[in-house]
């Protein structure tokens, strides 16, 4: 038994949540049931998205960059005659000009949705005026820099976006870097986490890190209710995480050299590659094979189109277990080299309680000689099995773990 005592004591952290307040807040702050947020995405993100999505429980958002005001009023009017939920509205002061920009801030400022979000700009001017209109305000993020400065500026919730993210990005820092560094200066603001979240697994990483909700596009983008032709929808699900590239080139209405991440179109005598780019079920499919199409990558998750709908339940799963980030994973069902999920539990119990005390002769009596070995061998190997939340409380309340 003396290999198990050379084991390093396993620290196990507590499974509640870690700011079980914030993680109410956003919900309460958006007057939503579920912390899950479509992604704006510029003219595919319509009225019947944006109300799927809310009428699920998340929060959808409009896709305003480049859409006229009148029609932004418009969709606006369309999407509360399609839902009686909140939703949002995103803008990007990358297109028109600061008149554009101001032209459409106005509309959203007159009509007030629950929430505005802002992405690749300076918002300080923006903030206190939608604030003012008792609008909540997100700012999308990809460093610190620009964390801190959201949290200064008196943004309401923060979007970190890492660089696998689809369509623009705005940093060069992985989701799993950017996202507990956001979260420890965010002074207790939610911070919502964006960047290659298209299933159950990525959301749930994500509230391990700290998220307090999700921010998903390409997930949203192979929605059956997403304005996106079904040409580049069938790319979507094809595509593999390999497939999307980040760029610097041309995407369509930004500036050039703006970095982007897209599947290339296709090769040759085909200068459209170089153009990144989306296509609404209006435009010619063809444009499918010939643009480089807005994908993020986690898109090797995305299977199949699905309605918006289930797309907000997949996701909101990952924070329907109240007992917080760790909790939302469950135990294994089976277990490596044809150990049951109760053996693992017990392997696991032998492991703790003589680490924490006890000794070799009562836990042999208690479980056994055959077990207690297996459990050294085992552990040995590097394989010690997960505890549920049950299994863990039973043991802190008795060796006083926390």
């Amino acid at each position: 038994m003396e290999e198990m005592q050379r084991i390093p004591t396993v620290r196990v952290d507590n499974l509640e949540a870690k700011n079980p307040k914030v993680e109410n807040t956003v919900q309460s702050m958006c007057g939503i049931s579920t912390p899950v947020f479509q992604a704006a995405m510029a003219g595919l993100s319509g009225p019947d998205l944006v109300a799927a999505v809310s009428k699920a429980g998340g929060l959808g958002h409009l896709g305003a960059l480049r859409v006229l005001p009148k029609t932004l009023r418009s969709w606006i009017r369309q999407t509360r005659s399609l839902t009686d939920k909140p939703f949002g509205v995103n803008l990007v002061p990358q297109f028109g000009g600061a008149d554009f920009f101001e032209a459409a801030l106005s509309i959203v400022l007159e009509e007030r949705p629950k929430v505005l979000s802002l992405f690749y700009g300076d918002f300080q001017d923006v903030i206190p005026r939608a604030k003012e209109a008792g609008i909540v305000t997100m700012v999308q993020v990809g460093s610190l820099a620009e964390a801190r400065k959201a949290v200064n500026d008196g943004a309401d919730i923060l979007i970190a976006q890492g660089i696998e993210a689809g369509g623009h990005v705005r940093g060069r820092v992985s989701l799993m870097a950017l996202l507990p560094a956001v979260v420890d200066i965010a002074e207790g603001r939610p911070v919502i986490a964006a960047g290659a979240i298209n299933d159950i697994r990525a959301a749930k990483a994500a509230r391990c890190l700290g998220a307090s909700g999700v921010w998903c596009g390409t997930a949203f983008l192979a929605s059956a209710e997403c304005e996106a032709h079904d040409a580049y929808k069938d790319k979507l699900v094809r595509a593999d995480t390999d497939a999307p590239k980040f760029k610097t080139g041309y995407s369509y209405g930004w500036k050039y050299g703006t970095p982007h991440r897209a599947i290339d179109g296709k090769r040759g005598w085909n200068l459209l590659r170089l153009m990144g780019g989306g296509i609404r079920k209006i435009d010619n499919p063809k444009m499918a094979d010939k643009l480089s199409l807005y994908a993020g990558q986690g898109i090797g998750q995305v299977r199949s189109i699905r309605s918006a709908a289930a797309i907000v339940e997949e996701m909101s799963e990952a924070f329907s277990d109240p007992s917080g980030a760790a909790g939302g994973v469950e135990p294994a069902t089976s277990s490596p080299k044809g150990r049951s999920a109760r053996s693992d539990e017990l392997m696991h119990s032998i492991v703790q309680e003589h680490q924490f005390g006890v000794s070799e002769e009562i836990l042999t009596q208690k479980f056994g000689r055959e077990l207690f070995q297996k459990a050294a061998a085992i552990t040995g190997e590097g394989c010690l099995p997960i505890l549920d939340d049950d299994r863990l409380s039973e043991l802190q309340n008795r060796f006083k773990l926390f």
